[in-house]
């Protein structure tokens, strides 16, 4: 279970502050919070807004491809060409 830092109210229309924990975490003003409800209990998770044309980089196909290319690299399975027409002599072959 996480750390009680104290409580909070709803006020009017469903308004609740987050003064509490505000320095406990990084949170400022206009930062985006998804709200998820797990057993009955609401779970705010801070969330980064992007813009819709690099949606593409976020998905889950995309960022496994990510991870698989930085394993490559880091275990040496990679190749590095002087020029480009190396690099398509090779994949030629």
């Amino acid at each position: 279970m996480g750390e009680v830092v104290g409580n909070v109210f709803v006020q009017k229309r469903g308004v609740v502050s987050l003064g509490l924990v505000k320095g406990r975490i990084p949170l400022e003003d206009g930062d985006v919070l998804q709200v998820m409800i797990e057993d009955g209990k609401i779970v705010l998770v801070p969330m980064k807004l992007i813009p819709a044309e690099q949606a593409w980089f976020w998905t889950t196909e995309w960022q496994e491809a990510e991870r698989q290319a930085q394993a490559d690299i880091k275990t040496g399975r990679t190749k590095a060409f002087p020029n480009v027409d190396e690099l398509l002599e090779d994949l030629d072959s």
